[in-house]
Formats: structure tokens, C-alpha cells, sequence
């Protein structure tokens, strides 16, 4: 989310998922319960509102299986469900994605890992209509009422705008690793500089 790409603002929350590994190959603990303990603990610190208010709120509903799904997983288990059952919208929550805290050579094995997958998700069936559907879920939980008002989630807003840059990028991204860029600014320049392809390809989100 914004936070990869080191564009939060005032209505953003810190979109999170969280991995962890062994770190001796060999040794027989667990590292998922000590990981999660951890991760909830962390959580708790930066939403927690007792002494001053929160810094952000911390969304970790973008991991495999969302709220349904386990608060930490392992290296290979994030791999093994991206291989196999992540939706296209899922490839698109990871474009931004950058290790944020903890181990930066686990968070940088996460993201090369799954680059590849987000650069050619656009080559799946229906790989479009999927993030338009996405697009459509957010739209339908807005409050009523509050629809022409919502800067961040309404039509033409924030939300949008992202929606048709990231689309762009995933779709272009395939042939074009000069549009393979975590900023929403440095995404559009890089689309606009790619040619009329890019620049003539019409996304309705």
C-alpha cells in the first residue's frame, strides 16, 4: 500500500502483511506463534489510543485468505498460496509492496519472490474484470449518503486514481519494466513517457 510506496496521507491506514522464517533451517521451534505474538503485539502499540492518539490504523486484512486467513505465515507458505489460489486483485495489493520493519533480507526474499507473479498477473483469465469487481466491493461499502463526498473511496476519487494507475502498470509491466515503479506519481510519468500504448489505453475501474 502507501506505505511501500512511502505516500501516506491523512486518510491513509498502513496496509501490512507479515512472514517469518526459521532462522536456523535446521531448528525444530515453530517460528509462527512467536512471529504472531509479536506481530499482534506491534499492532497493538501503533493503533493503541490509551496515552496519545494512534499513529496509524494498521490493516492486515491484505494477506492470503484476508481477515479469515493466518496473521503470519512462513516464506513458502505466502508462495504456495499466491501459486495457487490468490485472486488478480491480490497481485495488485502487492505492487507497493517493500519491507517495512524486522528482518529487511526476509522482506526483500518476500518481494523478489512474488514480483514476477504481480508482472504477469495481467496474463490471467479475467485478470481485468477481477479488479474491476474488486473495485465495485469497495464502492458498495461506502456509507450512504456519503458517496459524492468520499475523497478517498468515491468515484474520481484517491481510490480510483490508483485503481487505473495500478491497472496500467500491471498490464503494460508484462513487456515494459520501466513502468515497474511503487509511486502513484513516478507511475503515471512513467506511463506517459512509455508511448501511445500506454498513454492511449482506456481502464474503466
Amino acid at each position: 500500500g502507501k506505505a511501500g510506496a512511502r505516500e501516506l496521507n491523512y486518510v491513509s491506514d498502513v496496509d501490512v502483511i507479515f512472514v517469518t522464517e526459521r532462522a536456523d533451517p535446521d531448528a525444530s521451534i515453530d517460528p509462527v506463534p512467536i512471529a504472531t505474538r509479536l506481530a499482534v503485539a506491534l499492532m497493538r502499540v501503533i493503533d493503541d489510543t490509551d496515552v496519545e492518539p494512534s499513529l496509524w490504523q494498521v490493516d492486515a486484512n491484505l494477506r492470503p485468505e484476508g481477515r479469515n486467513g493466518a496473521l503470519v505465515r512462513t516464506l513458502s507458505s505466502h508462495l504456495g498460496y499466491y501459486e495457487r489460489w490468490a485472486a488478480g486483485w491480490e497481485f495488485q495489493a502487492l505492487l507497493k509492496a517493500w519491507p517495512l520493519a524486522g528482518d529487511r533480507a526476509l522482506g526483500m526474499q518476500y518481494v523478489e519472490a512474488l514480483q514476477p507473479r504481480v508482472w504477469h498477473a495481467s496474463a490471467r483469465e479475467e485478470f481485468v474484470q477481477d479488479v474491476q469487481r474488486m473495485r465495485q466491493r469497495v464502492e458498495q461499502h461506502i456509507p450512504a449518503g456519503q458517496t459524492d463526498r468520499q475523497l478517498k473511496l468515491g468515484p474520481g476519487g484517491l481510490r480510483d486514481v490508483e485503481f487505473t494507475v495500478q491497472l496500467l502498470q500491471l498490464v503494460h509491466g508484462r513487456d515494459d519494466d520501466t513502468v515497474r515503479v511503487r509511486s502513484t506519481l513516478e507511475a503515471m510519468d512513467a506511463l506517459a513517457a512509455a508511448g501511445p500504448a500506454a498513454r492511449g489505453t482506456t481502464a474503466v475501474v
